[in-house]
């Protein structure tokens, strides 16, 4: 037997793969407690992306919609970039927050986390409709945004329907499967449906009176909507939005093949231009994540195309001509539970001890 104090052994555990990991909760019940522990998982987090951050990228098929998951042993390398699959159909909505994934659908709602694969799923209730609007989208009249409460740590799904006239928002905390209602801010006229979470917040953008566009900006811990100011220069039609190393970034392609990319600081809701690069063609991208080099990846999904930029030599390597990029990927080992799936588990344990 070797001794080893618990710091030193924590120490060693952060720097297992995520297989390893897995395989010694089954250890002891002192090392389950450890390796599921609040402060293990969000050290590790840290930890992983300190080192390096894998692409999320669809496995472009209709098996895993409901039940959807990593391909086991499914990874590869394009460039220095690690890529890790999932079982979805890449024309479908998919969310994605610290690891863990949302597929919004028509009839419910999965939140999976990948790295335990585990999975819960949620009616997603009923799709406000008007006799004046219809949608041929797959969630129909809906925006679903995806995120987590920065305070408590929990997990929540915002619904909204792209209508005016329905002013209500829907909250899903994750943990306790309830959905809350909130208003939305009545200023807010034509929702645009797509939706990314930075440092707490989820933001969609919005035209009002004017149509110019804006920001709706959805703080998931105070549950409150603000507004968020963008130059009016910087918004266009195909503008993208993402989560580009913690910050809100816009992604602009130019009709002269020119991709601008701002970012925003959280605190004073000032914009700058953080990158300004010559594409091969006009094509509407998508930054994903910047290495530890300080290059740029970025996507376009419509041609199912990954490129990396080094801003250093200016130069752009097309890095996959066959690849439908979802997110940044972060093993997360939290345990994924629902106060339903809980009851239904401590249900089963009375159940097996009363056969006993």
């Amino acid at each position: 037997m070797i001794n080893i104090v618990p710091d030193l052994l924590e120490e060693i555990l952060l720097r297992l793969p995520l297989k390893s990991i897995r395989r010694f909760t089954t250890v002891s019940k002192q090392w389950r407690s450890t390796l599921e522990s609040e402060m293990f998982t969000e050290r590790r987090m840290k930890f992983r992306k300190s080192r390096k951050i894998s692409l999320l990228a669809a496995y472009n098929c209709n098996c895993g919609f409901y039940r959807p998951g990593l391909l086991p042993a499914e990874s590869r390398f394009e460039g220095e970039e690690e890529i890790v699959y999932i079982h979805c159909d890449a024309t479908r909505p998919a969310l994605t927050c610290n690891g863990l994934v949302c597929f919004p659908g028509p009839d419910c709602i999965i939140v999976t986390n990948p790295s335990t694969e585990q999975l819960l799923r949620f009616p997603s209730g009923p799709d406000p409709v008007s006799p004046h609007f219809r949608s041929n989208h797959f969630l129909g009249n809906r925006v679903v945004g995806f995120g987590r409460d920065k305070v408590t740590g929990s997990y929540k799904v915002a619904k909204m329907s792209v209508e005016p006239m329905f002013d209500d928002c829907d909250i899903l905390d994750v943990e306790s499967g309830e959905w809350k209602k909130l208003s939305r801010p009545h200023y807010v006229t034509n929702l645009g449906r797509q939706s990314v979470c930075v440092n707490g917040s989820i933001y969609w953008f919005f035209s009002g009176i004017g149509s110019r566009y804006h920001l709706l900006a959805l703080d998931l811990h105070k549950e409150e909507f603000h507004k968020v100011s963008v130059p009016e220069s910087l918004v266009k039609r195909d503008t993208q939005i993402a989560n580009l190393e913690d910050r809100l970034a816009l992604s602009n392609a130019r009709t002269d093949g020119i991709l601008e990319i701002y970012s925003m600081n959280a605190e004073e809701e000032v914009w700058s231009k953080t990158y300004s690069i010559t594409l091969p063609e006009t094509m509407c991208c998508m930054p994903v994540s910047v290495s530890k080099q300080g290059n740029l990846v970025f996507s376009n999904n419509e041609k199912s195309r990954l490129f990396k930029y080094y801003p250093g030599t200016g130069e752009i390597r097309c890095l996959s001509l066959d690849l439908c990029v979802i997110s940044p990927y972060l093993e997360n080992l939290a345990p994924l539970r629902s106060q339903a799936s809980q009851a239904q588990h401590h249900l089963g344990h009375i159940i097996r001890t009363l056969r006993c």
